[in-house]
């Protein structure tokens, strides 16, 4: 049974009918717990291809990273509500990416609002909480803002480009063993 069904979902999504939520299947089989460590092996895998990529590219594996993770959040994000708020589409593709990565808006203590102007730039901070790129440069003992976070910078950029009409570029601020900070710059 599971065979005919995985074949009816192949040929379902294999032309060109548009994604339902629909028709995604409530139960994860197998369970999610039996996947636990299927995940830490693609973590370690990753991990693994990036450091790689590093002895490859030098400083260069950055910017390769970045333009992928980019492409993959425009890719997404063409099914997202197209919004011109900046706050909103940020809270929109924070929602949809729970369980990958948890951020939140936030403003300085001096700050009236959460978009800032200053020196001629428009931005608005991120904090980054749960974050399947920390975990696995964790898991990896790989050090962080190289270009495993550069993905996730391309990723987030690439997201709120589609989503909003504007172009925009994410600076990491800070980054530590439960949160990272993150400019995210408008232009």
């Amino acid at each position: 049974m599971a065979a005919s069904y995985v074949d009816e979902l192949h040929e379902r999504f294999s032309t060109d009918i548009s994604y339902k939520s629909e028709d995604v299947p409530l139960n994860c089989v197998p369970p999610v717990k039996e996947l636990e460590a299927t995940l830490h092996g693609v973590m370690k895998l990753n991990g693994l291809v990036i450091r790689s990529l590093e002895e490859i590219a030098g400083r260069g594996a950055n910017a390769v990273t970045f333009r992928a993770g980019k492409k993959f959040g425009h890719e997404v994000a063409k099914y997202f509500q197209k919004r011109e708020d900046i706050e909103d589409a940020l809270h929109e593709l924070s929602d949809l990416l729970q369980g990958q990565y948890s951020f939140e808006v936030w403003k300085p203590a001096d700050s009236d609002t959460f978009l800032i102007e200053e020196g001629g730039e428009r931005f608005i901070y991120l904090v980054f909480h749960d974050c399947i790129v920390r975990q696995t440069l964790r898991r990896n003992g790989q050090e962080q803002a190289g270009p495993l976070c550069q993905t996730l910078c391309g990723y987030v950029v690439g997201a709120i480009e589609e989503i909003t009409g504007k172009r925009a570029k994410l600076e990491i601020k800070h980054t530590g063993p439960n949160a990272c900070l993150k400019k995210l710059i408008l232009k």
